[in-house]
């Protein structure tokens, strides 16, 4: 049985994706990217300290078909 990722572990994931975004091309630090990097880690900060955040929830079937 697949489980579907945390809230946790998606927001830490996107943060990966946005940071090392703007580590390649800086000339995108003027646009909301970089305030989209501030709202993740808000975000993150709040998912570490709420436990149902952190949980790993069964994956739901009809949404199987749409992950990667």
């Amino acid at each position: 049985m697949s489980l579907e990722l945390s809230v946790l572990e998606k927001l830490e994931i996107a943060h990966r994706l946005v940071a090392e975004v703007l580590g390649r091309t800086p000339q995108l630090y003027d646009c909301r990217l970089d305030q989209a990097l501030l709202v993740l880690e808000l975000s993150l900060k709040r998912a570490r300290r709420s436990p149902q955040m952190r949980l790993r929830l069964p994956l739901d079937r009809r949404e199987a078909n749409f992950l990667f």
